[in-house]
């Protein structure tokens, strides 16, 4: 089972490494196609596999759940493989766009890296920290996707880059196919066995119990994306000039993560372990909202000390709601329909960065660079707040998971 979790993490990794890395660079990529296209048009084309991929979540999560969320992965990889393929043989911009629009529709390997995960880890606890570690590898992607591409972009035609990256989630690709298929034909079974608008009800039923996880998940990125398109800017105003510090200050919350992701788990038995079963990890994730919120509201000093302590706090609140989220996933999941739920997950956060982007992008229009970190102040305290009435007062029903004996 270990030997399957890390190929589906170097799998992830290695199609995330693409994903991530060369949006980054799409000023550099315009001028090559001749496009006379504005800064605010780039950032556009910036979010536009995300919109794509949080447009398409839903159809692909129900062919996950019909065809196989091996299946569904191996889609996923192909499809990111085409897209980048498509840019990188693009010579004007609308077969860029296209090429763009593609990546996004038919990509999604997050979600259904996750899906196939659960569908052959059985253990909550142990699903949950292996959907820790698939965020881990977008994190560590997200890192070293920059400084790989900053270097070998100086060397080569960013176009030219898109192609020779379409190799990466082929090579991703050759490895989900040496993993075991999804028991569907079991899965399909246990359906079968109950009458058609029963089994249609209770499915529907175990959605509905995830909906506030869905709410929290938007909330999470969205506070968490708003602070980052103009995250310069608003430090340099403040006498923080060197763009290397300016870089390490952006990054040091990812390698908070990095470092207390894969013993976050320890912390959140320690801090639930008086909590009944089925509240188990929402402290975690109430102090994680709660961290992002007074990480926030510490960046609208003017001192560097307080700015790397704050940056330092934003990283453990990642921390902690991504591990409250998907622990809560983990232990409330209905294995039958993973494909639905995480893709619908995936979504939710792909459209709390989405609206993220296009509020800091409207806020910075006016000048108001301080703004996006008092929307995330704002937005994370009302979720905590929300999250620990939803629990004290709210009508939960809980499936528990259904596991295949």
């Amino acid at each position: 089972m270990t030997k399957l979790i890390y190929c589906v993490l170097l799998s992830h990794f290695i199609a995330a490494f693409a994903a991530l890395g060369m949006p980054l660079f799409l000023p550099m990529v315009l001028p090559t196609l001749d496009a006379n296209i504005t800064s605010d048009w780039a950032g556009v084309l910036f979010i536009l596999p995300t919109f794509c991929t949080a447009i398409a979540a839903r159809f692909w999560g129900q062919f996950a759940d019909k065809y196989g969320r091996r299946r569904s992965l191996l889609r996923a990889q192909l499809g990111l493989a085409a897209g980048f393929a498509l840019c990188g043989l693009a010579d004007n911009l609308s077969m860029f766009v296209f090429g763009l629009i593609v990546q996004g529709t038919f990509g999604g390997t997050m979600a259904a890296s996750n899906s196939y995960l659960s569908s052959q880890i059985k253990d909550a606890k142990s699903l949950g920290k292996s959907l820790n570690k698939t965020q881990l590898s977008a994190r560590l992607a997200l890192i070293i996707a920059p400084i790989g591409l900053g270097w070998s972009l100086s060397e080569t035609n960013p176009l030219n880059a898109y192609l020779w990256l379409s190799a990466l989630p082929l090579f991703a690709l050759l490895i989900t196919l040496t993993l075991p298929i999804d028991d569907l034909v079991k899965s399909k079974g246990i359906v079968k066995d109950q009458p058609s608008n029963k089994a249609q009800s209770s499915q529907t039923n175990s959605l509905n119990t995830l909906y506030w996880v869905f709410g929290a998940q938007f909330s999470f990125a969205f506070a968490m994306v708003v602070t980052f398109p103009y995250f310069s800017p608003y430090v340099q105003q403040y006498g923080v000039t060197s763009q290397a510090w300016i870089g390490f200050l952006y990054a040091l919350p990812h390698g908070v993560y990095l470092i207390f992701a894969g013993k976050v788990h320890l912390f959140s038995e320690w801090v639930d372990r008086h909590q009944l079963e089925r509240n188990q990890t929402q402290r975690t994730l109430w102090l994680g909202f709660g961290l992002l919120s007074l990480s926030a509201a510490m960046h609208l000093t003017t001192y560097q000390e307080v700015l790397i302590m704050a940056r330092i706090v934003f990283g453990l609140g990642m921390v902690c709601c991504y591990h409250g989220l998907h622990q809560v996933l983990a232990n409330q999941i209905d294995r039958r329909q993973s494909g639905k739920v995480f893709s619908r997950f995936d979504a939710m956060s792909k459209w709390g960065g989405v609206a993220a982007g296009l509020s800091a992008s409207f806020i910075s229009s006016q000048g108001w660079l301080e703004v996006p970190f008092i929307l995330s102040m704002l937005v994370s305290g009302i979720a905590a707040i929300a999250l620990i009435i939803h629990s004290k007062f709210g009508h939960q029903h809980v499936t528990d998971s259904i596991i295949s004996k």
